[in-house]
């Protein structure tokens, strides 16, 4: 499948790359070297800005999205959840993606290459597909995580995002949490599936996580469900998780497929949540659904 070419009167549609300089590598050769590939191939017009701010990344996206037929971005996977929200249920835009952030989970279930000729020919290829995100209260995301991880997200951001330095310092800022589990009722598509402590619980249509940590295998961007797992702990067993998401073995945890999935806090304590990295907020109980055939992606299918 190619992206769309022409609209709907057979006028020929351009390409736009926007790029995020917000993001951690996007001023690295190789992603600048990426970059300019993709632009003289697709003959597109490029928008540049530099933000940590995801409502002024989506308000800079919405103002200039409108001629175009293929949008590539150039970010993290919280540039690229600020560009799903922006072309969703848009038939006539297919989304690319080059990866310039930390995390960059998106870019393994993608298979794209990190050479940038390499890279730049998946994009010209145009091989597109509709996959299913996960909405969390209204917010499109391809994966969200609620609990320990998501006060980890916070806290990278909070330090100016710094890469493997500064997320290792978040990690290690985080570590008392861990003995301050959430006691929460997890609910799917109406049937109490949890209930009790928790450390982490995971909802994705995608089995990867950022650095390619096999978090949630099973999850699937064309399925019509989302994938969720409960991570209980406490600390010891979370560890153990931890090293089986490295080394790509199937969680301990059980995952189960749902249409939709509530989190509630059983007692006054709000949850934390993450959504494709970015901490998006905390409150006493999550909606979180598929959304299916969202946006068009282009990957290696």
């Amino acid at each position: 499948m190619t992206p769309p070419q022409s609209g709907a009167d057979g006028t020929p549609r351009p390409a736009a790359i926007f790029v995020n300089e917000g993001a951690g590598s996007a001023h690295s050769t190789r992603v600048r070297s990426a970059v300019a590939l993709a632009r003289r191939a697709l003959d597109a017009d490029l928008h540049v800005t530099a933000t940590r701010d995801r409502d002024e990344l989506r308000a800079f996206m919405d103002d200039r999205l409108g001629p175009y037929g293929t949008v590539v971005m150039v970010g993290g996977d919280g540039s690229l959840g600020v560009a799903y929200n922006a072309v969703a249920d848009r038939d006539d835009v297919t989304l690319g993606y080059i990866p310039a952030g930390f995390g960059n989970a998106t870019a393994h279930l993608l298979k794209l290459p990190r050479h940038p000729a390499a890279l730049a020919g998946v994009l010209v290829a145009g091989e597109a597909r509709p996959i299913d995100l996960v909405s969390v209260n209204g917010r499109l995301a391809l994966f969200a995580r609620a609990g320990w991880d998501a006060q980890v997200a916070r806290r990278y951001a909070a330090g100016g995002a710094q890469r493997m330095r500064g997320w290792a310092t978040a990690v290690a800022a985080s570590l008392p949490d861990l003995g301050r589990r959430h006691r929460v009722r997890v609910v799917a598509d109406g049937e109490t599936i949890h209930e009790g402590l928790m450390i982490l619980t995971v909802a994705s249509t995608t089995p990867f996580y950022g650095r390619g940590l096999l978090v949630n295998p099973g999850a699937r961007p064309d399925a019509g469900q989302l994938t969720a797992r409960i991570y209980p702990g406490p600390a010891p067993r979370m560890a153990a998780e931890a090293g089986r998401w490295a080394s790509r073995r199937p969680p301990i945890a059980q995952g189960v497929t749902a249409t939709r999935l509530t989190i509630s806090s059983l007692t006054s304590r709000p949850i934390p949540v993450q959504a494709d990295g970015d901490h998006i907020g905390e409150a006493e109980e999550w909606q979180l659904e598929v959304r299916p055939a969202a946006v068009r992606l282009i990957g290696k299918w």
